[in-house]
């Protein structure tokens, strides 16, 4: 093939590029009906929000002293983690994908329940995991001895659990993603104020942790 052919070849591929780049980048566009950022953080102060999150706390706390009479466990430590986020301000789709329900501003809780089981963990584990609600695709084969957190079906809704291996494997504490310019709101409170999962498992002995989530308040862009 002669230079100049070769030439043309090379711009022709460049020219396809270049196309498929700008077909692509006009999918990107502006979020239609995205408040700005400043209206977003009223709503977030708003009345209305906060007795959302008052009232998804309250059903997640109620959650875990069923979950604590149902086990045998006794709650020791409640950790919740509330996190505000805006959404894109961009809509990007590749062709041909299916667009999803796209939203301005959600709020989701993240409740942790740390219990102290009333027999030594070692039979403690077992037992609970024996009284769990028989979900074969979740609990089967769930091994006392293999490190968490693992997902299973409580009767309710699937979760994640996890408990101390003494020696082996302690409960992770929990730790915040790095914050980024769409939280507009997070916090982590404990439950007594100041003792954190170590201090618990100190005064307690072994830990079981039932890790309980809701997205409380979800506001679609408008269209």
């Amino acid at each position: 093939m002669s230079n100049w052919r070769r030439g043309s070849a090379k711009v022709e591929g460049i020219l396809g590029l270049v196309v498929l780049l700008a077909a692509l980048a006009g999918q990107a566009v502006l979020a239609p009906g995205m408040p700005a950022t400043w209206r977003l953080r009223r709503v977030v102060r708003s009345k209305a929000f906060r007795q959302a999150r008052e009232e998804a706390a309250e059903q997640l706390r109620e959650r875990l002293g069923e979950i604590a009479r149902t086990y045998g466990l006794r709650l020791v430590l409640c950790q919740t983690i509330d996190s505000c986020s805006r959404g894109s301000r961009l809509n990007f789709r590749l062709p041909h994908s299916t667009p999803g329900v796209e939203s301005a501003l959600t709020g989701h809780l993240r409740i942790i329940g740390y219990f102290a089981p009333s027999e030594p963990v070692e039979q403690a584990v077992p037992e609970l995991i024996e009284r769990l609600p028989p979900q074969p695709q979740y609990s089967r084969d769930l091994d006392p001895h293999s490190p968490g957190p693992h997902s299973v079906h409580d009767g309710r809704e699937v979760v994640q659990i996890d408990w101390d291996i003494p020696g082996e494997h302690l409960i992770p504490d929990w730790q915040l993603p790095r914050k980024s310019r769409k939280h507009l709101r997070r916090t982590v409170t404990n439950d007594p104020a100041g003792l954190t999962p170590e201090q618990a498992r100190e005064a307690h002995g072994p830990l079981v942790a039932w890790y309980l989530t809701d997205l409380y308040y979800d506001q679609p862009k408008s269209r």
